[in-house]
């Protein structure tokens, strides 16, 4: 054996060990990572697909039924102005039955129109902003809203997990409530939140009074839940639509007709765990939530904050 093969050969060994253990932890990475591929077309029919899935009537067939062609049976979503929502179940429920009914009070109506102004999509996620007019019944104005979204499919086409944000929505409130002073002749805005309050609480207790019966009353009576809407939880702000606010109740009040055992709690005093102050800004700008990165081909899995793991 020469002197190259005694001072070389071990060192060679594991060198090409160790490469050989990166390639292998590379493949296993990748194969734990691994994501369905999609063409630019077809995310773009996917998207379109779930809008037009969005829109009323259509909505009210994502509403029935026992799975989704739209969610995946575990699918994970955020809106920025409400919370976190987990299942097909719920989200059927939140997405499509939240805006369902055009003769039901309701702070934004039905959607009725979709334009998607922007769109990037890679691999098996895209990203849109899309303009959506509601025709809001109860205030009598057509409203368009801007939806931030970003969407993961999973290899069958169905949505995976979701990020929503609704971009400008404080000044839509602010629209809708100054809608309302113009029309009672307000004096002052304060004059037209009690108004849209009075209107939403009544609504919110009618539908406790029909469906939260038995083991999932939550008022003793009417007068009760009106006075915990309008003189103990606060009306809330545009991005308290998951806190303990009136608001908060409004949106969950759409749900409960679908399952009463789970949103009668939501629209009780103690919020049923989504009408509730239990997050503070850092922990909700922190949170560790979903599954998936957000950031195509695998990467951002080693720094990405808001993964659950």
């Amino acid at each position: 054996m020469n002197l190259f093969s005694t001072l070389w050969g071990p060192l060679l060994a594991a060198t090409l060990g160790c490469l050989f253990a990166s390639v292998e932890a590379s493949k296993d990475s990748l194969t734990k990572h691994a994501k369905p591929t999609f063409t630019f077309d077809q995310l773009w029919d996917l998207e379109k697909t779930f809008w037009d899935a969005f829109l009323y009537p259509a909505n009210l067939e994502q509403t029935q039924g026992n799975s989704s062609r739209i969610f995946a049976s575990d699918v994970q979503g955020r809106v920025d102005i409400t919370r976190t929502f987990d299942g097909d179940e719920l989200n059927r429920e939140y997405i499509f039955g939240l805006f369902s009914d055009p003769e039901h009070v309701s702070l934004v109506g039905v959607p009725i129109a979709y334009n998607i102004t922007q769109f990037a999509a890679n691999d098996n996620i895209a990203s849109a902003t899309t303009v959506v007019t509601f025709n809001a019944t109860t205030f009598g104005v057509l409203i368009p809203v801007t939806i931030d979204t970003w969407i993961e499919f999973n290899p069958d086409g169905k949505i995976a997990q979701y990020d929503a944000v609704f971009r400008w929505f404080e000044y839509l409130v602010d629209f809708l409530i100054g809608g309302v002073a113009t029309k009672i002749n307000a004096t002052s805005p304060d004059q037209a939140v009690a108004y849209v309050a009075d209107l939403l609480a009544n609504t919110i207790c009618e539908t406790h009074e029909q469906y939260c019966t038995g083991s999932n009353q939550q008022y003793t009576d009417t007068t009760a839940c009106y006075d915990f809407l309008t003189k103990t939880a606060r009306f809330g702000k545009s991005y308290e639509l998951g806190r303990n606010t009136l608001l908060c109740r409004e949106v969950h009040e759409h749900m409960v007709q679908y399952r009463p055992e789970i949103h009668c709690a939501h629209i009780g005093p103690g919020g049923g765990g989504y009408c509730v102050d239990d997050m503070s800004y850092g922990q909700t700008v922190l949170q560790r939530y979903f599954n998936d990165s957000w950031i195509p081909f695998g990467y951002g899995t080693d720094q990405n904050l808001w993964l659950a793991n």
